[in-house]
């Protein structure tokens, strides 16, 4: 699963789709010529199209009736190595707001769009009716069908691509009605509609500001609120001005937030996500915050999910980086953090989380003394930080960890300790803090005991046989089947990604199930969504991966005790 995922498309394939769509839209803004970025897309030109009004001597398709005549769109092809087309593509060119005809047409077009009941919706036909004819004559003539073609646009070529999507399945044949809607900052949505993909930023002022039956005065004025099931309702790109004391004024008063607007700002910001980590762990009603803040403002200013222009955001929270030196923060909730490259500082204040320092000299800050947490490390690269309300991080590529002790000295301020991540321990100095104890395995088939309480389990790869201890441990069997038997007393059991089907034998309702990144998961975080029973076991199941409870029934679970992020 993925938040670009559309109809059947997921993954690099969803990924792929994305990046032609982002590619044609930003051709459509500015076709004088220069070469398309990747894909083997070139123009098809009017003469192939069998057009000869309406098109100018770039190429450029204009709208052919009164109203829409500043209306521009670009028609392209997809080629394979050896020259045959494989695919078409349909852009519309958004709002030029330059003091030109073209300009004024174009913001014409967006406020009948706004005020003239089905504007909107029959914006193709009136500005492209013959033309589309045309394309999909062409596109028969080829052997493609609707299927091979992908329609876009930014803005209000974003309302262009939707108003095909309308007209679809009663004009030209029905050719369209297959075809792909891939789409950026719409200011219109179709509820109860699979059939487009609708991408926007939260506090993007133009995405959903016209609903249908008008302008959406809160969308336009304070962001959207509104969700769409046609639309990625939660990205947000934490720009200057989202950050700033301005993102609290109407967005009338506030051209600070033009970049969130911008295709640049999409370009950069949905390029990061689709590159992400975590990119398979989200759905398309995630909360994103991508970081696009200039590089003074990083110096300073903390990325965290402000929560502003929307509804509250529920679920889980993923924070993303830039290549350089950023400052990120999670919340009280379950988040995931991603640095990118440079030097970075995390923050969290609780809850399970997963940071992913990446490239560059990382650090964690702990808002606590450092005996307020545990430490354990599985040997593998990943630092587990259990801290004294039961949260866990998972942490990979964190250098340092720093920590505030306190002061017995009023006036001084409360001192920072940096200690070094190594293999035995957290490093001050000369002075070291041990990891609690563990026991790890590898990539094999292990059999591990604990020998105390407290003492964590680290299975790994394989098929593993985790035996507790006197209580209190911490079992995390990574991937492969494995076996958990509790010792007693109240454990921890973690699961985290593809980990297998696992079996737990001794479970009580004392113990803790802890599901962290696991794939697939979307936005169903309550486990009666996951349990059944299987034979006289209750089961836990996640897509391939399941956790079988033996002996124990699905009606001894509350719930107080399983957590899934």
């Amino acid at each position: 699963m993925g938040v670009f995922d559309y109809k059947s498309m997921k993954g690099e394939h969803a990924k792929a789709l994305l990046n032609n769509a982002l590619v044609l839209s930003e051709y459509a803004y500015d076709s004088t010529g220069k070469p398309l970025a990747t894909g083997g897309w070139a123009p098809i030109g009017a003469q192939a199209l069998g057009v000869t009004q309406k098109v100018d001597t770039q190429g450029t398709f204009w709208g052919e009736t009164a109203l829409a005549p500043s209306a521009n769109v670009e028609i392209l092809g997809q080629y394979d190595g050896g020259g045959r087309l494989i695919a078409m593509g349909i852009a519309f060119r958004g709002t030029s707001f330059g003091l030109t005809w073209d300009g004024a047409g174009d913001v014409a077009s967006d406020l009948a769009a706004a005020a003239l009941p089905g504007y909107a919706a029959n914006y193709a036909k009136f500005a492209f009716s013959a033309l589309l004819e045309n394309v999909a004559r062409y596109a028969a003539s080829q052997g493609l069908s609707g299927k091979d073609v992908l329609v876009t646009g930014h803005s209000l070529g974003a309302l262009g691509a939707n108003s095909v999507a309308t007209l679809s399945h009663d004009h030209w044949g029905g050719f369209y009605q297959d075809a792909n809607y891939v789409t950026f900052a719409s200011p219109t949505q179709r509820s109860g509609d699979a059939q487009v993909l609708n991408i926007g930023y939260e506090n993007d002022p133009v995405f959903k500001a016209i609903d249908g039956k008008g302008i959406n005065t809160s969308a336009l004025f304070w962001g959207n609120d509104r969700g769409w099931d046609s639309a990625a309702n939660n990205l947000v790109i934490f720009t200057d001005n989202y950050a700033s004391f301005s993102a609290h004024l109407p967005n009338t008063l506030n051209w600070g937030v033009a970049k969130a607007h911008s295709l640049s700002g999409y370009i950069e910001g949905l390029g990061r996500i689709a590159s992400s980590e975590f990119y398979d762990l989200t759905s398309k009603d995630s909360t994103i915050v991508v970081s696009s803040l200039t590089e003074a403002a990083r110096e300073t200013t903390w990325v965290e999910d402000l929560n502003r222009y929307a509804e509250k955001h529920t679920g889980n929270t993923f924070i993303l980086g830039t290549e350089g030196n950023d400052l990120l923060k999670g919340g009280a909730g379950n988040d995931f953090l991603e640095g990118g490259g440079g030097n970075d500082r995390f923050r969290d204040d609780g809850g399970y989380n997963i940071l992913l320092g990446g490239q560059g000299d990382n650090v964690f800050e702990l808002h606590k003394p450092l005996a307020s947490f545990g430490f354990a490390n599985d040997g593998d690269g990943t630092l587990y930080i259990n801290d004294a309300y039961g949260g866990i991080s998972m942490t990979r590529d964190i250098g340092a960890l720093v920590s505030q002790e306190k002061s017995y000295i009023l006036w001084n301020s409360v001192p920072w300790s940096t200690y070094n991540v190594t293999g035995q321990g957290l490093l001050a100095g000369t002075a070291l803090t041990p990891y609690t104890a563990s026991a790890n395995g590898d990539a094999q088939d292990n059999i591990l005991t604990a020998h105390a309480a407290g003492e964590w389990l680290f299975g790994l790869g394989g098929d593993d046989h985790l035996i507790g201890g006197q209580g209190n441990n911490v079992f995390v069997g990574g991937e492969g089947n494995d076996l958990m038997v509790s010792g007693g007393g109240s454990n921890t059991f973690l699961f985290n990604g593809l980990f297998g089907n696992d079996r737990i034998e001794g479970y009580q309702g004392s113990d803790k199930l802890v599901f962290m990144g696991i794939p697939d998961l979307g936005q169903q975080y309550d486990y009666r969504s996951h349990v059944s029973m299987f034979e006289d076991n209750a089961l836990l199941s996640f897509g391939d991966n399941s956790v079988t409870l033996v002996g124990v029934n699905m009606t001894e679970l509350n719930g107080t005790g399983i957590y899934i992020s």
